[in-house]
C-alpha cells in the first residue's frame, strides 16, 4: 500500500499542490500514507471493512482541510494521521451508541498493531517498539486505551479509578516520552 518514507520536504510540496488543487497531489498522498493509515485505523476499529471506510472518509477529509494543514504543529503524515484518528473516534461512539456485532472482528491479543508489514521500515518498526516498551505499562496501556480505544480523558478516569489530571500528566509525559525516543 505504501512505499519508502518520502522526505517531509516532498510531503510539503504535495499538500502545498493539494491547496492548490493540482492533479494527482492526493493520490500522491495517499500513496505515502495509505498503508500506516490503513494499520492505525484497523487497531483502533477492529474491523476491517469498517478501517477501510475510514481510510477512504480520511483522504476525503484531507482534500477538503488541506487548506488546514500547518508545518509548525507537526508533519503531513501527523495531519493525515489525525483526521483517521478523529474518523476513528467518532465511529467508535458511534458503536458504543448502538451496540452491535462486529463480524470479522479481529480478537485484540490476536492482532498487534506493531506486527511486522512488508513495506514497514525495519528500523522504524523497532524504535516504535521500543520506545513503547520503555513506557511504564499504566502509561501505556492508557494510551493504547486513548488512541485505539477511543476512550476519553473522562472515560479513562472512570476505567482506572485515577484522577482526571494524573490521566493527562501520564498520556502527555507518555507522548513525550514516545517522541524523544523515536523523532531524530
Amino acid at each position: 500500500m505504501s512505499g519508502p518514507p518520502v522526505p517531509t520536504e516532498e510531503t510539503h510540496h504535495l499538500i502545498v499542490q493539494l491547496q492548490l488543487g493540482h492533479d494527482g497531489a492526493l493520490k500522491a498522498l495517499y500513496d505515502q500514507f495509505s498503508g500506516v493509515t490503513f494499520r492505525v485505523c484497523v487497531r483502533m476499529l477492529t474491523s476491517t471493512e469498517d478501517a477501510e471506510e475510514v481510510l477512504q472518509d480520511t483522504f476525503l477529509r484531507l482534500e477538503a482541510q488541506a487548506s488546514k494543514y500547518d508545518p509548525m504543529r507537526g508533519t503531513v503524515q501527523t495531519f493525515v494521521l489525525t483526521i483517521a484518528h478523529h474518523l476513528c473516534l467518532e465511529r467508535l461512539r458511534t458503536r458504543r451508541s448502538r451496540p452491535q456485532g462486529q463480524p470479522g472482528a479481529f480478537d485484540d491479543a490476536a492482532f498487534d498493531l506493531l506486527a511486522r508489514p512488508s513495506s514497514r521500515d525495519p528500523l522504524d518498526q523497532a524504535l516504535v517498539e521500543d520506545a513503547l516498551r520503555s513506557l511504564p505499562d499504566t502509561d501505556r496501556k492508557l494510551l493504547e486505551d486513548m488512541f485505539f480505544g477511543g476512550y476519553t480523558h473522562a472515560e479513562l478516569t472512570a476505567r482506572t479509578g485515577l484522577p482526571l489530571g494524573t490521566v493527562k500528566s501520564r498520556l502527555r509525559r507518555a507522548l513525550l516520552k514516545l517522541r524523544e525516543r523515536t523523532l531524530p
